[in-house]
């Protein structure tokens, strides 16, 4: 599962989709519960990465039922916390974010290092903004990436300021708001560190901005550049999209 966020950063969508499986496959083979656990929860955050709302659901339910199974309270935590953010992937916010809060009173209680903390953070403040509860979602975002700034984490980083930068989009421009500076850095770390995919995610955005800015050639220039880098994946939410925004450019 390691290696399944690794190809997906590193920009290779489909390889990752196929490790994620082949992780759940090898734990159902192996008949070991809590690696089954382990394996689901985080086959479901990739697809939570892949915008599969209906999948990521999908695996939350089968970490849950492993869980109750054999009463292993880290993975009923979590995996409630994967169904919340599956549910308001599909429109079901308000019930979203009320299994989210319950999977972290469950977390929050138990004594276990908080590995999973910076993720729980990541998936609770990405439900608010799908539920349009942004400013809500700020100083759980911030507190992830205070984190990841400490070094905990840091291949998350990009994937924290972009989601930084969507709530600061979404707020009402009067509050001074300014989302760029946050897609440039994940733009920027995502290059250092070659996660293609965080880097073609900003791209996205800032190509946007630079469009409403009339800095077309800019914007379209950047984004190809980083597509066309790209050689499978062509089907998953975040390539279709930044095809669809190449075609529209002039």
């Amino acid at each position: 599962t390691t290696s399944a966020f690794i190809l997906w950063m590193l920009g290779y969508p489909d390889r990752a989709l196929q490790r994620a499986r082949d992780a759940v496959a090898l734990a159902t083979e192996l008949e070991h519960p809590f690696t089954l656990a382990y394996a689901l929860f985080h086959a479901g955050f990739l697809h939570l990465w892949r915008r599969e709302p209906e999948l990521v659901g999908d695996r939350a339910v089968g970490v849950l039922q492993v869980a109750d199974d054999h009463d292993f309270p880290i993975w009923r935590a979590l995996g409630t916390c994967l169904l919340g953010a599956a549910n308001t992937g599909m429109g079901q916010g308000e019930e979203g974010l009320a299994q989210i809060r319950q999977g972290i009173d469950l977390y929050q209680g138990l004594k276990t290092p908080p590995v999973f903390w910076p993720l729980v953070l990541f998936i609770q403040a990405g439900a608010h903004a799908q539920a349009g509860r942004e400013a809500d979602g700020l100083a759980l975002i911030d507190e992830a990436l205070e984190i990841a700034g400490r070094g905990a984490g840091m291949t998350l980083l990009p994937e924290f300021q972009l989601l930084k930068g969507d709530l600061l989009l979404a707020l009402p421009q009067e509050n001074g708001a300014n989302p760029e500076p946050w897609f440039q850095r994940a733009f920027d770390v995502a290059q250092v560190l070659d996660a293609r995919m965080s880097q073609l995610r900003a791209a996205v955005r800032l190509c946007r901005l630079w469009r409403d800015q009339d800095n077309l050639e800019h914007g379209s220039r950047v984004l190809r550049a980083v597509y066309d880098t790209f050689t499978e994946g062509f089907t998953t939410a975040d390539l279709t999209e930044a095809r669809v925004l190449l075609d529209s450019l002039p």
